[in-house]
């Protein structure tokens, strides 16, 4: 018997380090590490499904071409001759530009990033920009701040009232929530605001439902109460900030009245909330990613952080506005490990693929590689993208499953699970800890990791300098790290196999001085800023339909184990129901103006009036959730605005399933 140390690589806020037994009889025994501050020693049943996965009898273990519509199974040599060849075509006929990679976070080891650096020394290859989940508040925290930095969860504890602002951590940072109830104990106030009363709702000591998209118009109206009761801390904003005065003018022409009207709450309501965060420092706000995926999303995120400015609740212990952490990432050298092309490049908008493809290059785009993604899944309004998708002659994708994009492509390569190989692992969105995880299992036999599978490819293609430098694996993880290893005084190899984490981000902007250009927190221009929901529901599509994540799978990934047919379950009150006749388990149709499904309707007195709630990540055998989302963009950080959809709904009757 022996135990690995090994980390989760799910795109997840706790990026737990696990603890693999390794029986005699090659049995294992999966479970948190208990040496770890965060994970101590439990796992979500997302963590728990890697076993799973990795012993699963639907992973591909062959790579796979399809001809005549027919999948039939190839030796890698075969493969990654014929790859080879149609990329060697692509690049003589129509140059580096006709090749696209999408590359997503369905595995988050650095080592996988290999993709990039290959296909950048191929040429200046079409690549993706912008975000499907956070970029809107990416760029909204770096024009605040200059840096993305989250503080600790144990700081919370320093909290006398801590803010939870659409996020549900039960279902998606379970690891947050005993710091939560820690921090109840000890008498700071959980406020829960959300359009939604999650499982997270019911833990806290004050619950609001505000209408969504309306998060922007409530940090102001809290701001406005607060000055207006001479309650903003006027040190940190003389001192430590810029362009106050602007901001604090053109808060005083807009109405209170109608900022809280905006929320849908009452104004006793906004000024409790007010008073809870304003008058018991330090307080603290942790963000969620979902109100943020509006057209407004930059702003809504970027009022909030005035609101934490305007109470002098940054960089105080206790404080802070929580929305990711890229401490780490500061560490990493990117450019090495993208093999960063100097110069323009061409590029799409993530959530806007289909445009890109039919529309400002069509026929253009000649081939098309897919890792650690399942962009027919993941990206809005599905049929548009599907019709993108088969345009493009040459598609490759690399994946463990047979997913939606893999059945779509001409070729599947099969890979390696994170129990199958090392990698470094970190956490983006939470924490700062990391890990550099030893190998549980050999790989299953036919699969071969990313990094294998890109230089053998490279080799194909005669690619001298990029085998030269990107050939050996621990040469790139050891100049890739370079920075972090030299700052925590560790080789590689000590490295492996231990969970730590770094230091010096334990209260973020403790010294006031921010990454700026003026080394001062920016407030947003509300002079230049258009304060209105941009909610646009129409008499033909009524309700709102807000797509959240759900607690047992990240995404699509887990989504394979259920059974072809089953329909979605969309969520809405009683009034709802009674509204558009619709009866509780039996099939409905959910129709936006991008397309329609089949759902199977459920009561939940949780979800606010005009609104339905589902559960994103359903594969097209089960209709698939963003066959009915926009494919529009954030106010900044190009983000998709998915929570921006407005639906109707109706009742199809016994046995109309089909």
């Amino acid at each position: 018997m022996k135990k690995i140390k090994t980390a989760c690589s799910l795109d997840c806020w706790d990026t737990c380090s696990i603890e693999v037994t390794v029986y005699d009889d090659k049995n294992l025994k999966v479970r948190g590490d208990h040496s770890h501050s965060i994970t101590q020693g439990f796992l979500c049943q997302k963590g728990m499904q890697h076993l799973e996965r990795v012993n699963s009898p639907h992973r591909i273990t062959s790579p796979m071409k399809k001809i005549d519509g027919n999948w039939i199974n190839i030796s890698w040599d075969q493969a990654l001759e014929e790859i080879a060849q149609h990329l060697r075509n692509i690049l003589n006929a129509y140059g580096a530009s006709s090749l696209l990679l999408y590359s997503e976070s369905g595995h988050c080891g650095l080592k996988k990033n290999i993709d990039t650096a290959f296909f950048n020394s191929l040429g200046k290859v079409t690549l993706p920009i912008g975000s499907l989940c956070w970029g809107a508040g990416i760029a909204a925290q770096k024009a605040d701040f200059g840096k993305v930095l989250s503080h600790p969860p144990q700081d919370l504890l320093n909290s006398r009232t801590v803010i939870i602002w659409g996020r549900n951590p039960v279902n998606t940072n379970v690891h947050l929530v005993p710091f939560l109830k820690k921090a109840k104990e000890q008498g700071a106030n959980i406020v829960v605001i959300d359009p939604i009363k999650t499982a997270t709702a019911h833990l806290a000591t004050h619950y609001y439902q505000i209408k969504p998209e309306s998060d922007g118009h409530l940090a102001l109206a809290m701001a406005k109460i607060l000055i207006n009761d001479k309650l903003h801390h006027m040190e940190f904003l003389n001192n430590y900030c810029d362009d106050f005065a602007s901001f604090e003018a053109e808060l005083q022409h807009l109405e209170l009245d109608s900022l809280i009207e905006a929320t849908g709450l009452t104004f006793k309501e906004v000024k409790e909330l007010a008073f809870l965060y304003g008058m018991s420092s330090p307080s603290s706000i942790i963000l969620g990613y979902g109100l943020q995926r509006y057209p407004n999303g930059g702003r809504n995120i970027r009022l909030i952080d005035a609101l934490a400015a305007v109470t002098g609740n940054i960089g105080v212990s206790g404080g802070g506005v929580s929305y990711a952490n890229q401490f780490i990432k500061q560490w990493i050298d990117w450019d090495y490990l993208s093999n960063h092309q100097h110069g323009q490049q061409p590029s799409f908008i993530r959530s806007q693929f289909y445009q890109y493809i039919l529309e400002e290059r069509p026929d253009e785009i000649k081939g098309m590689f897919i890792t650690k993604g399942n962009p027919l899944l993941q990206l809005p309004n599905t049929n548009k993208t599907k019709e993108a998708f088969d345009k493009i002659p040459f598609k490759v994708t690399i994946d463990l499953f047979m997913t939606d994009t893999a059945a779509a492509s001409d070729y599947i390569l099969p890979c390696t699970h994170i129990f199958e190989e090392e990698d470094f692992l970190y956490s983006s969105m939470w924490h700062s800890h990391f890990f550099y995880t030893q190998q549980v299992l050999p790989p299953r036999d036919g699969v071969k990791n990313e990094f294998e599978i890109f230089n053998l490819l490279a080799q194909k293609l005669n690619m001298v300098e990029f085998v030269k430098h990107y050939g050996k694996e621990e040469q790139y993880l050891e100049r890739g790290l370079g920075p972090l290893l030299a700052n925590i005084g560790l080789s590689l190899k000590e490295l492996q196999g231990k969970n730590l984490s770094m230091e010096g981000n334990e209260i973020p902007w403790r010294n006031k001085q921010f990454a700026t250009s003026t080394k001062k927190y920016q407030f947003i221009n509300l002079k230049n800023t258009k304060v209105t929901r941009s909610t646009t529901a129409k008499e033909d599509y009524p309700l709102q339909l807000l797509s959240l994540h759900p607690k047992h799978s990240l995404h699509s990934q887990h989504f394979n184990r259920v059974e072809e047919g089953v329909l979605p379950k969309v969520y809405c009150n009683r009034e709802t129901l009674n509204t558009f006749k619709i009866i509780i388990d039996q099939p409905a149709e959910l129709e936006s103006q991008y397309g329609k499904i089949k759902v199977i309707p459920q009561l939940d007195e949780g979800v606010g009036n005009n609104l339905l709630l589902i559960y994103e990540g359903w594969w097209l055998k089960n209709q698939g959730v963003n066959t009915l989302t926009p494919s529009g963009v954030s106010d900044i950080g190009n983000q998709a605005i998915y929570n921006h959809c407005f639906c109707r709904i109706s009742s199809l009757g016994k046995g109309e399933t089909t």
